[in-house]
């Protein structure tokens, strides 16, 4: 099923630095395990709660990319990166979302 997966996460104000830094390395991993998905990482600059969106666009919930969840989710960079989340993204703010594509 091709669908759109959104993830958004608030970030503290006087992180957004590092919430950046943190996100470009999500994104490399992200498109390495779903190189043939439009994969992409916005920030809400303006206005209050600043937060990041990642957003991914492709076929979902087949065998294929269950496996490629749970490799993405064992890489070491991946497993690095969410422990930096901490004291940056602000915990209990992360909210997903998919929308399937009608065709």
């Amino acid at each position: 099923m091709n669908g759109i997966y959104t993830r958004t996460i608030t970030i503290f104000d006087d992180k957004f630095g590092e919430a950046v830094e943190i996100v470009k390395g999500l994104q490399d991993i992200r498109k390495k395990y779903y190189p043939d998905h439009i994969v992409n990482f916005s920030v809400h600059i303006g206005g209050n709660p600043r937060s990041i969106r990642e957003t991914v666009i492709g076929e979902h919930f087949t065998d294929s990319s269950f496996d490629r969840d749970n490799k993405m989710s064992a890489d070491p960079k991946f497993v690095e990166l969410t422990k930096k989340m901490k004291g940056v993204f602000k915990e209990g703010t992360m909210k997903d979302e998919f929308r399937a594509i009608l065709e």
